[in-house]
């Protein structure tokens, strides 16, 4: 986590400033004080650091928590002869399941015992109409009966016994989950921050070689030009050096290292705010993505609306 921090292109900036600042400090003022600006740098990046992660590791414990208090049920099973009650997440690939009406279908099974039974499957596929589930036998092969059971789906009616084919992220559901595990891409503020870095970067990089330029031409005019020095004088290397020196801290000084730092706040602040409203934000940087967003497409069915749907108004004509 802390490395994924650390992954953004002006953080980067603001270490190689840290140190750059340091060892300039440390040449031109020696110590301590020369390790002022260089350790003020390293404040914020420590500040930016503890904040984004602290605040993403507390939002990825609470979601962690209410993931297991959600995927944790119970299920109803025959082992060696004997039936029990365990939790979905003990079960296991063979295990043979006792399901009945109104319960939710614990794994990926395939029923080989079955009476009028009916699932719903809309929670998945959107489909409201329940689908009959029976066992596959030589009796029946010909209408291709339906016997498998997929986890997250609703019995409607009827009983069943089935047998555990996959579980966890084996499943359909699970499959399902992990293919919207996709690269995070950068947020527009990202962008943004990347995009002025870059900028302020290129026209400090440029003003600091034009300076080094200017003092190099200044040392060459005062050889050359005025006699004033000889070409081996040791003040020659000095300037240089000097020049060196100055353009580099031109850089340093061109890095805006408080930017970054208002930015976390400011996310923090925003992801504080909506938790006080019932948004859990996993990942801090998700509140200024979300207040960026012109469009959002969802499947409505089954996830919104819950299958479920409520008269809010009714216009009756004599």
């Amino acid at each position: 986590m802390i490395c994924g921090v650390f992954e953004d292109f002006i953080l980067q900036v603001l270490c190689a400033a840290a140190v750059a600042s340091t060892i300039i400090g440390l040449i031109n003022e020696g110590w301590p004080l020369g390790c002022i600006e260089g350790t003020s740098i390293i404040v914020a990046i420590l500040i930016i650091t503890v904040v984004t992660v602290s605040q993403d590791y507390a939002k990825e414990k609470q979601f962690q928590k209410m993931m297991e208090t959600d995927d944790i049920k119970s299920a109803r099973i025959i082992r060696n002869g004997n039936t029990m009650t365990i939790d979905t997440v003990e079960l296991v690939v063979g295990d043979v399941v006792v399901i009945g009406t109104g319960d939710m279908i614990p794994a990926d099974c395939i029923v080989f015992e079955a009476h009028e039974l009916s699932i719903s499957e809309a929670q998945l596929t959107g489909e409201p109409h329940a689908k009959a589930k029976e066992p596959l036998t030589g009796d029946n092969f010909e209408s291709q009966p339906c016997p498998f059971l997929v986890q997250g789906s609703l019995v409607e009616s009827g009983v069943c016994k089935a047998i555990v084919c996959a579980v966890g992220n084996r499943t359909a559901q699970g499959k399902a989950g992990l293919s919207m595990n996709m690269e995070a891409d950068q947020t527009p503020l990202q962008k943004k921050l990347d995009s002025i870095a870059n900028t302020i970067g290129k026209l400090g990089t440029y003003v600091a070689i034009l300076t080094f330029i200017a003092i190099f031409i200044r040392t060459l005019c005062l050889v050359f030009i005025k006699n004033e020095r000889t070409f081996l004088d040791q003040q020659n290397l000095e300037d240089i050096l000097n020049g060196l020196i100055i353009a580099v801290t031109i850089i340093v000084v061109a890095v805006p290292e408080g930017l970054p730092l208002a930015v976390a706040i400011a996310l923090y602040v925003a992801s504080s705010q909506m938790e006080k409203e019932n948004n859990l934000v996993r990942r801090m940087k998700a509140a200024e993505t979300m207040g960026n967003a012109n469009e959002i497409c969802t499947d409505k069915t089954g996830t919104l609306t819950q299958n479920k749907m409520t008269v809010m108004d009714a216009y009756y004509l004599d």
